[in-house]
């Protein structure tokens, strides 16, 4: 009998744990030409390869940076220039069919050691002349950095910055928790 019960507790748990298991959705050649395309583009700027972002990127191009910013196509090429790092990290990479020459690309990326270092992408593909261009890009941080006087009472957490003192607070934008971070 308590084998019995055991059996049906794991034949159970099995059954929940693949029910809540999401099943990867096959990507159509179109979704799958894109998710290539930003592969190859985000390999060219972690090697530094400015000929093939300039050759990649629209010349109407622009983009929206983590602080609100425009940039523009030059700036992008110089940001190829400087290269970003070996150990990006993309992940929930997602393609919306705009029609069958735009589309726009949304994934999370982690940049070690920048700040942000946790990004949500998008981007948005055109076609032109039959070969895939970035149009748009769009940079939002995952976390808000608030910098803020803090009245200081020896108690409080603070760091000293230049001739006063500051409080850094990171907020996850899916819970309302808090972080303290030094700067």
């Amino acid at each position: 009998m308590r084998s019995i019960s055991l059996l049906c507790a794991v034949v159970v748990s099995a059954t929940l744990a693949f029910a809540q298991t999401p099943v990867p959705k096959s990507l159509s050649p179109f979704e799958q030409e894109l998710v290539t395309n930003e592969k190859q583009f985000m390999q060219a700027m972690q090697e530094k390869n400015a000929a093939f972002v300039s050759q990649t990127v629209s010349d109407d191009f622009r983009g929206i940076a983590t602080n609100g910013d425009f940039y523009e196509k030059d700036e992008l090429v110089g940001t190829a220039q400087e290269g970003m790092p070996k150990d990006l990290r993309i992940y929930d990479v997602r393609v919306v069919r705009l029609d069958d020459s735009c589309a726009v690309v949304a994934y999370n990326l982690i940049v070690p050691g920048a700040r942000p270092r946790y990004r949500h992408m998008s981007d948005t593909w055109t076609k032109d002349g039959g070969k895939w261009k970035l149009k748009f890009q769009q940079v939002t941080p995952r976390w808000i950095w608030i910098e803020a006087a803090v009245s200081y009472q020896p108690s409080a957490i603070s760091w000293q910055t230049g001739s006063r003192r500051v409080l850094i607070v990171r907020v996850d934008l899916r819970t309302p928790t808090f972080y303290h971070q030094q700067p």
